[in-house]
């Protein structure tokens, strides 16, 4: 890809303010960990042994993240009678489900600064059978919410995967 030369300029607060763009580049991060580590547990539940197996990258690298819960679903169901850890499934598809919910609403929809109130709103659409719109009011912690919500996702699958609990990072971080 060609680099085209711009002027370089104040990114201050543009296109929203810092600590909101943190938030969203957080939750861009942390979905694509999450993301990335479901194909590798649909490789592993599938069966191919290697991590650097390229066939469960190629079969499902492009299915959308519904397909991929799908397939974890149908595979962990397959798989119940030998791997205990995996009765669990449930619930973590319904934190993965949580966690897209999530992403989607701050990632799939516009945000700008409202000069007469002073706040950042989301204006959010859907056309599923029905036109719905609203513009809301967001807040820093709605981002961040969103951002432990990717995080606790990516605990559970590897619960469900490992049988092993990691802490959540708020217990960690500079413990």
């Amino acid at each position: 890809m060609k680099r085209q030369k711009h002027p370089h300029f104040d990114r201050t607060g543009w296109p929203l303010p810092d600590e909101y763009l943190l938030e969203l580049g957080r939750v861009a991060a942390l979905w694509a960990d999450l993301d990335g580590y479901l194909d590798l547990s649909i490789g592993k539940l599938a069966g191919f042994a290697s991590l650097g197996d390229p066939r469960p990258f190629i079969l499902i690298r492009h299915s959308s993240f519904p397909q991929k819960l799908d397939i974890l679903s149908a595979l962990c169901e397959s798989l119940l009678s030998k791997f205990n850890n995996l009765r669990i499934h449930k619930e973590v598809v319904s934190q993965l489900k949580t966690a897209q919910q999530s992403r989607n609403r701050f990632l799939h929809n516009g945000m700008s600064f409202n000069k007469e109130t002073g706040q950042i709103q989301i204006a959010v659409g859907s056309a599923r059978g029905k036109v719905k719109t609203s513009v809301e009011v967001v807040s820093v912690a709605d981002i961040e919410t969103a951002s432990n919500e990717i995080h606790e996702a990516l605990r559970s699958l590897h619960l469900l995967l490992t049988g092993k609990r990691i802490p959540p990072i708020w217990e960690r971080k500079g413990a």
